[in-house]
């Protein structure tokens, strides 16, 4: 850029835009489209903050207006009670009262036993698939019997626990299966006068448990190091001061590492324990980076090498009360070797102060969660902004495009002349992203005239012979040298300025292999949200059905993750990962080409991404065909695959792709 010049009051003056190179125009142009973005990105995120704001105050206010009725309905009381009126009804009535509050205490009795009587469905699932007496004896015979048999640290920080909670918690210690493990209880500063004289007798209950105290509350991170500090072992795991394990949990992390000796992290399911018992379960996939980004879906329970931890640096105090997402995040940047057990073995108990019942008890979490997904994002060298989804709490990280390559958006004209209008001019009219062309590719089944699309600009690829939609995006493919590709429906309507932005902050991950996005259809509800393999040994669309905005089970529908697949009606990838990928199978059409492309790249170590965040619509989504033969050849290229999906927890439905409990006994 030429330097500026300066005038006979010593000021500097820029040259005219004469002086400019084409390559400095350009240059600034695209600095300037980055600022611009930067900006509309915190444009939306403060509207989205507003609606947020905006909806508490309608809630703030619905409260007032409740107290207001409630103070009037009080006074009212009071004036009815000093009433003559009432005085004298108290008189007459006085023989009936007796056998009133008999009743009633009868009733409230009989209701807190029906209470206790009820089971949900998830209960019921629970009592059948969790280790029985006779199980946990068998497993306490097979550990005997293991090759490796590490000591295991259990890191508790203990800080006012109620006694009968912190009890329940070391009893679900002592009746582990495996047995070469240590409790190590670290007081935080305590001043409940029942805790502090229960905790020696405690201790005194097993040689393997260590009692150790700060003197002064110093917080969750610095009583964890100093359990760190105190233990012995090869793995240390975390249990809080008031939540319980299942009785196999230590036997299924040791018997994890005999198949897997390699392991460093191993993470199980877990649930809530509340009131009732226990519910909310969480059934999570096997390793999802872009999933763990939302927020911290590893949780409870979760072992790590006690080397990896201190290499890691341990809990920083900056992090409380998201600490442990923090560490988690510093330790995957050390390893890959992640293991997940799908088995509830953890239950976090639900109270006043735990996030258990809400991320709104701690509001600081999201803070400190937002800060630790910053602080992972910037170590690993990408620029990028975390914002909270408030529809959610879960987080979204923005990244700055590095370049914006040229995409060449590849549409096969397989449905009407008003479908194709409708996408090219919705395409080129609502779409931001600067850099891209179209191809149109008609092949001999394709349905006619394509004058509609005259007045946008693109390109038309005449492909006679097709034998199916893979054989012409290949086609396409390679009359384009452009170094990004999007695979688009013709029935496909463009609805948000900036999908394909959001798309590319993925793409141009090294990493990733291919994006998907949020499809929905005219009805509002979802067609597509990501593909679930293996579901009766084929395919199926997650959560299709479901309302555009709903949440889906764990958040799963509205935050960016993990899945086995994306469907090319709207697939974005690069042409290297592609072509490497050797295109799609041109003896595979449809969903199963697509399955097996992204299978192909999942192989080649690259993540497939599903974003909720490119959102459009998909107005005439392809039925779902039985296909013999592109099912048995996915069967026999892909047969672990299709067996079980690793980004859907094999407890899960086998028959639908909505993430719901399979409800059979074992």
């Amino acid at each position: 850029m030429p330097a500026p010049c300066f005038n006979q009051y010593n000021v500097a003056v820029l040259p005219s835009p004469d002086s400019f190179d084409s390559d400095t125009v350009a240059e600034l142009n695209a600095k300037l489209r980055a600022l611009q973005r930067k900006l509309d990105m915190r444009g939306s995120e403060l509207q989205d903050a507003h609606r947020h704001i905006a909806a508490l105050e309608e809630k703030l206010l619905k409260l007032k207006e409740y107290r207001l009725e409630l103070k009037f309905l009080k006074e009212e009381r009071r004036r009815l009670r000093k009433s003559a009126e009432r005085r004298v009804g108290q008189v007459l009535l006085a023989p009936y009262r007796l056998p009133t509050r008999l009743a009633k205490a009868v009733l409230k009795r009989f209701h807190r036993w029906q209470q206790r009587g009820s089971t949900t469905a998830y209960q019921k699932w629970f009592d059948q698939h969790r280790a029985s007496t006779q199980d946990v004896q068998r497993m306490c015979d097979e550990a005997r019997t293991f090759a490796s048999l590490p000591l295991i640290s259990i890191i508790t920080p203990v800080f006012d626990t109620p006694v009968q909670r912190l009890e329940e918690a070391v009893e679900s210690v002592l009746a582990q299966a495996y047995e070469n493990w240590e409790l190590v209880l670290i007081d935080d500063g305590s001043t409940d006068a029942d805790l502090l004289r229960i905790l020696p007798q405690i201790a005194a209950r097993d040689r393997r448990i260590v009692l150790a105290s700060l003197g002064k509350h110093e917080g969750i991170s610095a009583a964890s190091n100093r359990g760190l500090a105190l233990a012995r072992g090869e793995w240390v795991t975390f249990l809080d001061h008031d939540d319980v394990w299942e009785p196999d949990a230590l036997f299924q992390i040791v018997k994890v590492l005999q198949a897997h000796p390699d392991a460093d992290l191993i993470y199980s399911d877990e649930d809530k324990l509340g009131e009732a018992g226990f519910e909310a379960p969480v059934f999570k996939p096997d390793w999802s980076p872009d999933f763990f980004l939302s927020y911290n879906y590893i949780g409870h329970m979760a072992a790590v090498r006690r080397h990896l931890v201190q290499k890691a640096g341990g809990f920083h105090s900056e992090f409380d009360s998201a600490q442990d997402y923090d560490l988690f995040f510093r330790v995957t940047e050390l390893t890959s070797q992640i293991h997940h057990i799908p088995r509830v073995l953890y239950h976090w108990r639900r109270s006043e102060s735990s996030s258990a019942i809400s991320i709104r008890q701690k509001p600081e979490q999201l803070d400190a969660s937002r800060r630790a997904i910053e602080e992972h994002v910037k170590r690993r060298g990408e620029s990028a902004h975390v914002v909270v989804d408030w529809r959610t709490h879960a987080f979204r990280v923005r990244r700055e495009l590095s370049e914006s390559k040229k995409i060449s958006i590849v549409i096969p004209n397989s449905h009407s002349e008003e479908a194709l209008e409708r996408c090219v001019e919705s395409l080129t009219t609502k779409t931001e992203y600067p850099n891209y062309e179209i191809l149109i590719v008609q092949s001999d089944k394709s349905p006619g005239a394509l004058v509609c699309t005259s007045r946008f600009p693109h390109r038309l690829l005449n492909f006679s012979g097709a034998s199916n939609d893979s054989a012409a995006k290949n086609y396409a493919v390679k009359k384009t040298d452009a170094p990004w590709l999007l695979f688009l429906d013709d029935s496909i309507e463009v609805t948000d300025p900036d999908w394909l932005t959001v798309m590319a902050e993925h793409v141009q991950r090294p990493e990733v292999g291919a994006v998907g996005a949020r499809l929905l259809n005219s009805g509002g509800t979802v067609e597509h949200a990501g593909i679930v393999v293996g579901l009766d040994g084929s395919a199926r669309l997650a959560f299709r059905g479901f309302p555009a905005e709903h949440p889906g089970v764990n958040r799963q529908l509205q935050v960016t993750r993990n899945c086995s697949a994306v469907s090319s009606a709207c697939m974005l990838t690069r042409r290297e990962v592609f072509e490497q990928a050797g295109g799609f199978d041109e003896h595979l059409s449809g969903a199963f080409a697509d399955v097996d492309i992204c299978l192909k790249l999942r192989s080649a170590g690259h993540l497939i991404v599903y974003t909720p965040f490119a959102k459009l619509n998909w107005h005439e989504a392809h039925p779902e065909k039985v296909d013999a033969s592109g099912e048995a050849i996915l069967r026999q290229r892909w047969p672990d695959v299709l067996q079980r999906d690793p980004f859907y927890n094999p407890n899960l439905s086998r028959e639908r792709a909505d993430f719901s409990l399979e409800l059979t006994t074992k």
